[in-house]
């Protein structure tokens, strides 16, 4: 049974994805901060629907030295899995440059890029040859979004992160990246859902959803290691007249 590992699985597009490995016979392992009552919620779903056992973790990303430990100490004890999506990430609040401090810069890189790029350091350490790293990027590493700029450069660094790595792991690691558009996730509703774009400006017409996202993010995970340092928008097409 293949395993693959997802941050901020609690929630939002980590909790569909870790729904649909399970859908299709996936071990899932589940990295969590917060919401450990959505995790217990979550494991027992997916025991109930699709007979598969949840493995689950705590650690706070913005303390990257307890985090490393953290998710190394799994590794080596309970499992390292075949595939990691680094998924967890933040989206703070808009604010103009004015109001921009020093800690919403600082959280925003660390749990959206800094993360990502030593949690891939350590999985590489432990994972097998042919082992994939997947990252969760969005539109707003590639577009401009004004009152966004930690969030904007955090996810810009998502995307350079994953071509960097795709270069350092290979041949033994792909990495690829995936950039959701606009996605609304009706069974958790969220003031940070109120979308970025109108739909009539999304070519399919239609926001996007967590199957969606998952549907790129599987067939990173199962597809020729001969792909590596791929960038794939989900978007329903709307960054083709954008770029």
């Amino acid at each position: 049974m293949p395993s693959v590992l997802i941050t901020g699985a609690g929630r939002r597009i980590g909790k569909g994805l870790a729904i649909e490995f399970a859908r299709k016979g996936w071990k899932v392992l589940i990295h969590f901060n917060t919401s450990f009552e959505d995790v217990q919620n979550l494991e027992k779903y997916i025991l109930k629907n699709f007979g598969v056992k949840v493995e689950y973790f705590q650690s706070n990303l913005v303390n990257i030295k307890s985090a490393i430990e953290t998710f190394e100490n799994f590794f080596k004890e309970v499992c390292i899995p075949d595939v990691l999506v680094n998924n967890a990430a933040i989206f703070p609040q808009k604010r103009n440059l004015e109001e921009l401090d020093e800690d919403i810069w600082d959280k925003t890189l660390t749990i959206n890029l800094k993360a990502y790029l030593f949690i891939s350091k350590i999985f590489s350490k432990y994972a097998p040859v042919g082992a994939r790293i997947i990252n969760i990027g969005s539109l707003g590493g590639i577009e401009t979004w004004k009152g966004r700029i930690p969030y904007n450069i955090s996810k810009a660094g998502v995307i350079q992160l994953t071509k960097s790595l795709a270069k350092e792991l290979a041949p033994k690691i792909t990495v690829n990246c995936v950039n959701p558009g606009s996605i609304l996730l009706p069974f958790e509703p969220n003031d940070i859902d109120a979308p970025l774009i109108e739909v009539n400006k999304i070519p399919m017409q239609r926001y996007g959803n967590a199957l969606d996202i998952f549907d790129a993010v599987y067939f990173f995970a199962t597809c020729s290691n001969f792909i590596t340092g791929q960038i794939l928008n989900v978007d329903g097409g709307y960054h083709l007249d954008r770029f």
